[in-house]
């Protein structure tokens, strides 16, 4: 403890730290907390993009607190809303209720009177965010007036993630229904073509936005890629997973498919190891199963497709390996990052072969909604008829539940619908318009993911250093070597500390070609650049400069 952080009486001066240590019991507080929650204390619409373990839940927590009004957090994982719950009414004077289906009629009953009650109301209220769907609720949060709302993994509001969940495009007209609390964002990893969707998405004001804590020095990075064919590479991979287990403790293997899941999980099995298959084809029974078993130790290997993601928070992960290449360089950091949050060492190994790349490389072509779906969402709304809600419409189009609102989205961006926040549709505009329009940024931004999908490819054929690769990718300043990646240990790389560096990370430039976009950084004698219209582009620093090929855009 500083010597400043107290008066001579022994009361922290800084509310901030005072707040922290004696009514939520954190001796200090992590790289970017501080920051997130003076934002918000300030009065900004605040997106903290901070690595896996960054301590997110405490910047709510404090914030919340310190706002002496009541803090609504979303968030799709119910599991740990009751953790967060139990953690928050441990501590003195704080209360907090949970809203999502998994609760009984009479608890969720009693914790929706409790928004409207004349005393004891809640500080916090966890919500799941299909819950935003009924009106009651969102009447009741209204009442409430919340001082702040905080989004936990806020990048599922972008429709081109993964783990897109519709539910959360019924946060912005949510927030405005109960009279735009702060909004705060929260997310462990997001590029900045994400981080401007769910600024966008979730209708934040001049936000501050804050990026770090993503370097994880205790995880070695290193990339496999020296295959005879497909059948050496999972021969390979088959023995490092039987050596790490046997030597290193447990570990998650990706993989990109559920055949090759099952395969993976079948051999390793065969070899006496303790493994299970989890993929989004197995009951959820089975599923939460496995998940169990893999917390308690009674399984030491998981071999899984992405489903197997947001809420594994084991301490003790030793390794994870990617039997596939992920769509992107975001997808493979939230990944990896599952390892090691103990802090003690662990390992991230990528087995890559060129040829992989077709199978993201097909979902990057097929992101977002296809013309026909556009066109089938379209044609099921007439021009005089009431609004109707994304149930009905779901069930006119006959499109999957995420494909109609990804469409609805899609058609009310290009301006031919509105999407109210009972989440009914209504007739705007031009829908034979909106349709060419929603369809051209659909083409536009499937470009985009493609390059996405290229970052990955350029990451694995990398003979630079690996953490600073993937550092300067989200746009965090990085040393010239980790010393913690396959590169460095092979000493394949050479310093570039006297390299120029003309253009400031996040500042916009124009390319002749590509037009504008922005620095996200700076790898060898590399620069990598995000353009508005292209994507991601890796280009030599030497001929960009020699060639004059950027210029700044004020």
């Amino acid at each position: 403890m500083d010597e400043d952080d107290e008066t001579p009486g022994g009361d922290t001066a800084d509310p901030i730290t005072h707040a922290a240590r004696e009514v939520f019991d954190y001796p200090t507080l992590r790289p970017g907390q501080r920051e997130a929650i003076e934002s918000v204390l300030s009065g900004r619409d605040t997106l903290a993009v901070l690595a896996t373990g960054a301590g997110k839940s405490a910047i709510y927590a404090l914030a919340g607190h310190l706002l002496h009004a009541a803090t609504l957090v979303i968030s799709p994982l119910i599991a740990l809303e009751n953790d967060q719950l139990l953690a928050l009414e441990r501590r003195r004077g704080v209360s907090a209720v949970v809203i999502n289906s998994a609760e009984t009629a009479s608890h969720r009953r009693e914790a929706l009177d409790r928004l409207t009650a004349d005393s004891d109301r809640p500080d916090y209220v966890f919500l799941a965010p299909e819950q935003l769907a009924n009106a009651d609720v969102v009447r009741r949060l209204a009442v409430l007036q919340p001082a702040l709302v905080a989004v936990d993994e806020a990048h599922l509001v972008s429709q081109w993630g993964t783990d897109f969940r519709p539910d959360y495009l019924r946060i912005a007209p949510a927030v405005a229904a109960i009279g735009h609390p702060i909004t705060l964002a929260l997310t462990a990893t997001a590029a900045p073509p994400v981080r401007q969707e769910i600024i966008e998405r979730l209708g934040m004001h001049d936000p501050s936005v804050m990026v770090g804590g993503f370097s994880r020095a205790n995880i070695d990075l290193a990339v496999h890629a020296y295959f005879t064919d497909e059948s050496h590479k999972l021969e390979v991979i088959v023995h490092d997973i039987a050596e790490a287990a046997r030597g290193a403790g447990h570990g998650i293997v990706y993989a990109a498919t559920r055949r090759r899941v099952e395969a993976l999980a079948g051999d390793c099995a065969r070899l006496g190891l303790r493994a299970a298959p989890y993929h989004a084809g197995m009951p959820a029974a089975a599923r939460l199963e496995v998940e169990d078993r893999f917390h308690d130790g009674t399984i030491e290997v998981v071999v899984a497709t992405i489903a197997f993601g947001m809420g594994i928070d084991k301490a003790d992960i030793r390794w994870v390996f990617h039997a596939d290449v992920p769509g992107s360089l975001d997808e493979y950091y939230q990944e990896i990052g599952r390892a090691g949050r103990d802090g003690a060492s662990a390992r991230a190994v990528l087995y890559f072969r060129s040829e992989d790349l077709r199978l993201p490389r097909m979902y990057a072509s097929k992101a977002g909604p296809s013309v026909r779906s556009l066109e089938t969402t379209a044609e099921a709304l007439g021009e005089d008829d009431p609004p109707v809600s994304l149930a009905d419409l779901r069930r006119r189009t006959r499109l999957s539940r995420t494909l109609t609102s990804a469409a609805a989205t899609a058609l009310a961006d290009a301006g031919g619908l509105t999407i109210d926040a009972d989440g009914r549709v209504a007739v705007s505009g031009r829908l034979d318009q909106a349709v060419a329009n929603a369809a051209e940024t659909v083409r536009r931004r499937r470009a985009v993911e493609r390059t996405r999908t290229d970052t990955i490819e350029a990451y694995a054929e990398h003979v630079g250093c690996r953490w600073r690769f993937l550092l300067e990718y989200f746009g965090e300043a990085a040393p010239e070597r980790c010393g913690h990646c396959d590169n460095d240990e092979r000493d394949a790389i050479s310093t570039d500390a006297n390299v120029r560096r003309p253009f400031p990370r996040g500042s916009r430039i124009r390319h002749r070609v590509f037009g504008e976009g922005e620095v996200v950084g700076y790898v060898g004698s590399w620069i990598l650049l995000m353009f508005d219209r292209a994507g991601y582009k890796r280009l030599d620093l030497e001929l960009v400069v020699s060639g004059h090929l950027l210029e700044r855009v004020a």
